[in-house]
């Protein structure tokens, strides 16, 4: 069984699709889309631009952002104005024609692949989308495992509590998508290890769930702001050892090259981290398929965390501005000799199964 650990579903995201407003979807989407790793370009040239059109210096509160009519175009690309000039990010792919993607959509993209199953990751820029999941996962509940969006900052807040609830206990979904990076719109004023989220980690523990991590360094995602996270990550898996904590969007190569910094190091100690193996859609933009240069930093993360540690993900559809779906697999299942078969089989779907109780 092969388990995709990070695809997406989402509507057309030029909709509220579940915030308040149209507006509210935008500030958001277009906080996401700062020092993205896509180049912005100017539409009547395509030529890339590098100085800052949607954001002031230092990024440390939705005040920052410039207010340039950002919105949701077609083919992949999301626009802007700035200066009378307009602009442009591919944050899609060109053939994401609609900027949607259905649940339909996905499941044809994983029989063509051979993917069995997805677990559907509910990050803010596509919306507030759990009874759109719990929708997909009731109708497909063979292929889509999906987990719930919460609001980081009102965590702990006893409508968000019982938003959580609803969505485990009611809609059936699977576990939580959390953003460290989310404090953002409260100024970074405070964080997820903050007691006052304590009541919100009692009820993740108590209900069961794992909890897959999207950790960036902030305000600036820096090297050492990153470790600093790595380390906030590490003192709330000692106070949390029964949860399951999967690390998204993988390990910077950098980081996993001898020795190890203390903080990751740390953090990678605990046995209930997971690293998810999500390469292509960051690197793939500057390195060719299939990746050699990755391999040093596939085995650090094998020689470290074995077989039984490690997830394979795709972030579909995104990930096919740089590679296919079926490429986003095989640079890991066909390029890494040093990953006995029976291993390879648990990072790419064996873990999870047994994780969700699939196995």
């Amino acid at each position: 069984m092969i388990i995709d650990a990070h695809a997406h579903i989402f509507p057309y995201l030029g909709t509220p699709a579940g915030f308040r407003s149209v507006k509210e979807h935008m500030r958001v989407l277009q906080f996401y889309v700062v020092g993205h790793s896509q180049p912005v370009r100017r539409l009547r040239d395509h030529a890339i631009v590098e100085a800052p059109t949607l954001a002031r210096a230092p990024l440390v509160g939705p005040q920052q952002l410039n207010e340039v009519g950002f919105h949701v175009g077609e083919n992949g690309r999301f626009l802007w104005e700035y200066e009378g000039e307009t602009y442009y990010i591919h944050f899609m792919p060109p053939s994401l024609q609609t900027n949607a993607c259905t649940p339909e959509l996905l499941l044809a993209q994983m029989a063509y692949v051979g993917v069995d199953v997805a677990v559907l990751q509910n990050a803010h820029l596509y919306g507030r989308l759990n009874e759109y999941f719990a929708t997909a996962q009731a109708r497909y509940p063979d292929k889509f495992i999906a987990l719930a969006e919460v609001d980081e900052v009102h965590a702990d807040s006893e409508a968000e509590l019982r938003d959580l609830r609803v969505a485990i206990r009611d809609l059936g979904l699977r576990g939580i998508y959390y953003a460290n990076r989310a404090f953002f719109f409260d100024g970074y004023r405070t964080s997820f290890d903050d007691p006052r989220y304590d009541v919100f980690w009692e009820t993740v523990r108590a209900l069961g769930i794992p909890v897959f991590w999207e950790l960036a360094g902030v305000p600036e995602n820096t090297r050492e702001s990153y470790l600093r996270e790595v380390d906030r990550l590490h003192r709330w898996a000692t106070r949390y050892p029964e949860i399951p904590a999967i690390l998204t969007h993988g390990l910077d190569p950098e980081l996993l090259k001898a020795p190890i910094p203390e903080p990751l190091a740390r953090l990678l100690a605990h046995e209930q981290v997971w690293i998810e193996i999500l390469y292509p859609i960051g690197w793939g933009r500057a390195h060719e398929y299939p990746y050699p240069e990755l391999r040093p930093a596939l085995q650090a993360l094998y020689d470290c965390l074995g077989g039984e540690r490690l997830v394979w993900g795709s972030d579909m559809p995104n990930v096919e501005r740089n590679c296919t779906y079926r490429q986003s697999l095989d640079y890991l299942r066909r390029y890494c000799p040093f990953i006995p078969s029976r291993d390879m089989d648990s990072i790419l779907g064996g873990n999870l199964a047994e994780l969700f109780g699939l196995a």
